[in-house]
């Protein structure tokens, strides 16, 4: 329970403060104009998806490292880090240039048939996606360090990253005058700029810390790439893809999906969007508070299946998962009590939105309902991607993340006309069907078994 704790406590405040970026992005558009809320059920969703497709490449990281280091193969541990950190860039340089190429249409195509809220996504997008270089490789590089244990250096990068965030939001939103220096308010874009600039310093520190000669996992030879560590960087290479493909198979098959469940969550008007985004903005805390103890399960499993002790790889992700439960269930039900406090955070000041309100308040039992099925589900599918079964979150994600979910979406919202009710419905059930698949999977135990 220490070992647990001590890594899962810096990895949710890592996971807050990274998520306190797009949460800034929120509130401050909120306060802009609900029309800058409402157009993040776009990019919000959007940016997940390709950020979170793109992390399934860190999952074979994760487990490498953390096997190296309970092996003690420090060698082997840097060639991964290496690999992964080329893997990031090249991969941001990729999704970047393509999403720039396919902007417009993919706007037209999913978001809203409103001409203005089409706008302000393509003028968020445009930065943001851009910026896609640097928000890999920083995820790679804060990966790296997790799966060798250390996860206080990436909640360091987060916090400072999140701070020039929020200051440069503050600048660009509603836009400055200084010393003779004017800037017109640049809404949405504004605060694009600043995610994109966040994301620039997050990478630099945490490159700077792994470039230090005296870090176990020093990645000198990053650029230069003598020819004796050549083959090992490549061999170091096909790992990470070999276990990180059904990952990636998984996220594009769950983020597909997302996109038809956000979809049809953009058919239901401006006002369900906006009321959707405030849910989901407070039920973020949750999600990366459950994504902490996920890290937390993935290391300490993956680390002692490498130090060849399963019986502990079971009793911490057993741990993980249960502290996990208790205090995030307490959390949703906290949040279902004083939503007619936070709520009203994402109305613009001065404007009453009671229309807006009473769509989120009344989804607020079903978020309380979903976060012991979430919970247990995104910590039991982390800690088993870090034993090296990649394999099983796929499955639970196909037969439930894209059939359950999307067909539960649509059907509630267009058959039934339950509207954002049917939406959180589906969500829950689909929590839930995962819940009881990998369940099953950790307690037969043959991730215990896997060779990485």
């Amino acid at each position: 329970m220490r070992d647990v704790l001590v890594l899962a406590i810096p990895a949710i405040a890592t996971g807050l403060v990274g998520t306190l970026v797009f949460l800034a992005d929120r509130m401050m558009l909120a306060r802009w104009h609900r029309d800058g809320l409402a157009s993040m059920q776009l990019q919000g969703p959007l940016l997940w998806s390709i950020t979170s497709v793109f992390m399934a490449s860190c999952v074979g990281t994760v487990a490498l490292v953390a096997r190296s280091t309970g092996a003690g193969d420090l060698a082997r541990a840097r060639s991964v880090a290496r690999a992964a950190l080329r893997i990031a860039f090249v991969l941001g340089v990729i999704v970047g240039a393509v999403g720039l190429a396919v902007l417009d249409p993919l706007v037209a195509a999913l978001g809203p048939d409103v001409p203005h809220l089409r706008a302000l996504s393509i003028d968020y997008l445009g930065v943001t996606i851009a910026a896609l270089p640097l928000a890999f490789v920083a995820t790679a590089a804060a990966m790296i360090l997790v799966g060798s244990g250390d996860t206080r250096t990436p909640l360091f990068a987060g916090v400072v990253a999140n701070g020039i965030n929020i200051a440069v939001n503050a600048a660009l939103i509603h836009g400055f005058q200084f010393a003779g220096l004017r800037v017109d308010a640049l809404g949405v874009r504004g605060a694009a700029i600043g995610t994109a600039i966040a994301f620039g310093f997050e990478a630099a520190i945490l490159l700077g810390v792994l470039r230090r000669r005296s870090h176990p996992l020093c990645i000198a030879g990053l650029v230069t790439r003598p020819a004796a560590l050549r083959d090992e960087d490549a061999k170091a290479r096909r790992e990470i893809l070999g276990l990180s493909l059904p990952a990636i198979a998984e996220r594009v098959v769950v983020h597909a999906g997302f996109l038809a469940y956000a979809s049809a969550i953009a058919r239901l008007g401006p006002t369900a969007m906006a009321a959707n985004q405030a849910l989901v903005t407070v039920e973020s805390v949750c999600f990366m508070c459950a994504d902490g103890f996920g890290v937390a399960a993935a290391t300490i499993m993956g680390q002692s299946l490498g130090a060849g002790d399963p019986n502990r790889a079971r009793r911490g992700g057993a741990i993980a998962t249960t502290i996990a439960v208790v205090s995030l269930s307490a959390v949703g039900v906290a949040v279902w009590g004083t939503g007619r406090y936070t709520l009203p955070v994402f109305v613009p000041p001065g404007s009453e939105d009671p229309e807006m309100l009473a769509a989120a308040a009344s989804v607020l039992p079903l978020l309380a309902l979903a976060q012991p099925f979430m919970t247990t589900a995104i910590v039991l599918a982390q800690g088993l991607r870090g034993a090296g079964d990649t394999r099983s979150p796929l499955s639970a994600a196909i037969v439930s993340g894209l059939v359950v979910r999307v067909s539960l979406a649509w059907g509630l919202t267009a058959g039934l006309g339950l509207g954002l009710v049917g939406i959180w419905w589906a969500s829950t059930i689909d929590w839930g069907m995962r819940t009881i698949l990998l369940g099953r999977v950790f307690a037969r135990g043959a991730w215990t078994r896997i060779r990485v």
